[in-house]
């Protein structure tokens, strides 16, 4: 009983946080949609967010007393994913695989209690591997025994630097740095992790040199490939390039590095790696042996390495620490900005704070042998991913990691270097993936520019010269758009202050050079309930604006307030990129030049059938948030939206474009939803998915799925879940059963006050959206019939 019982609690917590994601659009037609927006929202934000975060996670041991099982359960999860990673990005950088996770376990149990951030991960980062091999090589002189003491005493200096501007308060500087510019230098960093690697995947001499002069070598390195060694490496990479396409919630209990140890270490006992010997194989011999797995210290006492502070008079060592204070504390103050859209809770962040915490753990890390630390995207956005609440879950993390080395340590020595090696392969992939380009180029040209000219700076030069190249190029660009030096410096505004709404006109131009000026303008305001940006006097806006703005407008929205854009719609976007730079064209605008022709026929369609129709953007991202499908995701487009009043309900049917995640994990997301407002709310909570087979056997195991034996083909295909059973069967009458069995493949939810539906994956053709409104109206008169009592 006592086992049936904790599989039952596992199971549903396992069912909330893979509630099946749902994909959203939006509405606007003309003065019809305009004048009913205050009646389509029949819900406050903060009884959405409840329906899907619940009660906001309290801070410090309250919060350990009232979230500590998701906590553990989410520290154990990414403890999973940063142990294989922690190794890998260890022996990446020319130091021991130890250091690694001395920096996990500090972040984890150290940083963790003074962070600034809610639900970060802190620990070593595959963004800091260049910085970090070229600190060994340099100041080793080619010797990574000599090396790494002296990189430790960098790392540990540049950690201290990082708290300075922790206390300086520079956390704002995060929002001026332009998106193409990291970007490019981030996808520079992949790629010189990936042409390194491909060194230790393919069991190939390691060269030394400049990055391009490696790259020359790659292709004579598979010539002397080892087989064995190869194999491994090709086995975690194809497990690593699967395991997204696999949509299976039961495979992804465990996360894909796991899976690949759980593939690869079986490997190691069929080719022997334990033992140095001989093997034959086309006619060559090859030698495999324990050099080609972890080594871990005997004695892990002897792990523990300090610093070295005899090259203090070096201007290379202090160029060094410099370059870690500023990439590291860029790369950690970014990863924090980016985890606080992907809070359920919207959460903002601390940013000095967790400089300071960052910084300490940095220089506390490497005090003991430990590498240098940051918030990590890849494993924070898995935190929020597997219900992480608070930053005890960060703690936890660190002290499974302790566990794992404490106790597992013959495990962990079974690990091929050449799995590892994929996985960093895998990640600098995704840092320099062609997506990054195409991404790049979708929004304009000129954004594909200064991406491709940081790239090529720092693969040619350093990383801080190549940002620097980065920035100038983006504040070129931006010159030549606007053709006034000072109107890209300074910004040009004025206030209107009027009870509780405050009104900010903005001239001439908003860029990444002048967004600081505009922020503050803005938060200056921050008191007004509503603040109106009146954009009717600036002729550019950059796309480094565009996405800050859309970011601080959904951090207005979830506290209550509004940040509205009046005005925006004059300024035309370069691309069809729902965050393209905007700027002011001379020539009328023609509608139809601008529409797509899946949006022509809409709005034929739209026409036909006497439906209000908007193909453009709408401003109103508020109607779609506060469900499950949207939680996690930054809304950054809501365009082709319908609606139909009928009586006692409202249908509202939109194109959503969405991104998840961000940097590493960033995926761009584009859905059709239907919502539906029915008047006598508020309803039953309730998620309503595809039901599979491997479902069902957790049925038989103490899983919820609500059933209906009178309706088999209801309860075959739909997983109906929900808190209170009673009220959801009273409200899934015969008809709206009836319906559901008639549309197998139309998926939604409900948050008591509005209900969201939607048909696959993408945006809906004509015939998927006429389905759609069809399947609203019958729901919607259903609905009503049990309001009312007449019930069949």
């Amino acid at each position: 009983m006592v086992l049936r019982h904790c599989v039952r609690i596992t199971l549903q917590l396992f069912n909330f946080l893979t509630i099946p994601r749902i994909r959203l659009g939006s509405v606007r037609a003309q003065d019809t949609i305009r004048n009913s927006r205050k009646i389509t929202i029949m819900s406050t934000k903060t009884e959405q967010s409840a329906h899907v975060a619940g009660e906001m996670p309290k801070k410090g041991y309250a919060g350990l007393k009232q979230n500590w099982k998701h906590d553990l359960l989410a520290g154990f999860t990414v403890s999973l994913i940063a142990l294989p990673l922690c190794l890998g990005i260890s022996l990446a950088s020319g130091v021991p695989p130890m250091a690694g996770i001395i920096t996990a376990i500090v972040g984890g149990m150290f940083a963790s209690r003074i962070s600034g951030s809610h639900v970060t991960i802190s620990g070593p980062a595959a963004g800091l591997i260049v910085i970090t091999l070229g600190a060994v090589e340099t100041l080793g002189g080619g010797d990574h025994v000599i090396g790494y003491p002296l990189a430790l005493a960098a790392v540990m200096l540049g950690g201290i630097l990082v708290v300075l501007f922790g206390f300086l308060k520079v956390g704002k500087l995060g929002d001026f740095f332009p998106g193409a510019a990291v970007h490019g230098m981030l996808a520079a960093i992949g790629i010189i992790i990936m042409i390194k690697q491909s060194f230790v995947a393919l069991g190939a001499p390691a060269p030394h040199g400049e990055i391009y002069e490696i790259a020359m070598q790659l292709p004579a390195a598979f010539g002397q490939l080892n087989p064995e060694v190869f194999v491994i490496a090709c086995i975690s990479l194809a497990i690593l390039i699967l395991y997204p396409m696999i949509d299976n919630k039961w495979i992804k209990l465990v996360p894909a590095p796991m899976w690949v140890l759980i593939a690869t270490i079986p490997l190691s006992f069929v080719f022997d790696l334990f033992d140095e010997h001989h093997y034959h194989f086309a006619g060559a011999d090859f030698i495999v042996g324990p050099k080609y797995l972890v080594n871990l210290p005997a004695n892990l006492s002897d792990a523990i390495v300090f610093p070295d502070f005899s090259q203090l008079a070096s201007g290379a060592f202090w160029v060094v620490v410099v370059t870690f204070a500023l990439v590291s504390g860029l790369e950690s103050l970014l990863s924090a900005k980016a985890v606080d859209t992907l809070d359920p809770w919207k959460r903002k962040s601390n940013l000095d704070r967790d400089m300071i915490a960052m910084g300490g753990g940095s220089a506390l890390a490497a005090a003991i042998g430990g590498l240098p630390m940051i918030s990590e995207i890849v494993r924070s956005s898995a935190n929020i991913s597997n219900g992480g609440r608070s930053q005890w879950a960060n703690f936890f993390h660190g002290t499974f990691l302790l566990i794992f080395v404490l106790l597992l340590k013959p495990i962990i020595m079974m690990i091929p270097l050449s799995a590892l090696a994929a996985m960093l392969i895998f990640t600098g992939f995704r840092l320099a993936s062609p997506k990054e380009f195409i991404h790049m180029a979708q929004i304009s040209w000129k954004q594909l520019l200064v991406f491709v000219v940081t790239l090529l700076a720092v693969l040619f030069t350093d990383l801080l010269i190549g940002i620097a190249v980065g920035v100038v190029m983006k504040f070129v660009v931006n010159l030549l758009s606007v053709k006034k030096l000072m109107s890209i410096v300074t910004v040009k505004s004025e206030e209107e202050v009027n009870g509780d709404a405050c009104r900010i006109i903005i001239h001439e131009a908003m860029v990444f050079s002048n967004y600081l000026g505009i922020k503050r303008r803005i938060l200056r305001n921050a008191s007004c309930k509503d603040v109106i940006l009146d954009f009717a006097d600036v002729r550019f806006i950059d796309h480094t604006v565009m996405t800050n703005l859309t970011a601080l407008q959904s951090e207005f929205r979830s506290k209550g307030k509004t940040l509205t854009f009046e005005n925006l719609n004059r300024l035309q976007s370069v691309s069809s990129h729902p965050l393209a730079p905007r700027i002011v064209s001379n020539s009328p605008k023609n509608l139809s030049a601008h529409l797509s022709r899946r949006q022509l026929e809409l709005m034929v369609y739209a026409l036909q059938n006497r439906l209000d129709y908007l193909p453009e953007e709408w401003e109103e991202h508020g109607l779609w948030e506060g469900f499950a499908a949207t939680a996690g995701k930054n809304i950054t487009r809501v365009s082709s939206v319908f609606v139909k009043k009928g009586e006692g309900y409202r249908l509202t049917v939109a194109d959503l474009q969405m991104s998840s995640g961000a940097l590493l994990t960033l995926e761009n997301i584009d859905a059709t939803y239907l919502r539906i407002n029915i008047k006598g709310a508020p309803f039953p909570t309730f998620i309503l998915g595809n039901e599979t087979s491997l479902d069902k056997l957790v049925e038989k195991l103490g899983g919820q799925d609500i059933d209906f034996p009178d309706f088999p083909l209801f309860s075959a295909n739909f997983l109906l879940q929900g808190a209170d059973e009673d009220a959801i069967r009273e409200f899934f009458n015969a008809d709206l059963l009836r319906l559901h069995e008639a549309n197998p493949d139309i998926y939604g939810e409900c948050t008591g006050s509005a209900l969201l539906f939607r048909i696959g994956r993408g945006f809906a053709h004509q015939a998927n959206i006429e389905r759609l409104l069809s399947f609203g109206r019958n729901f919607c008169e259903f609905a009503l019939k049990l309001e009312s009592g007449d019930q069949p």
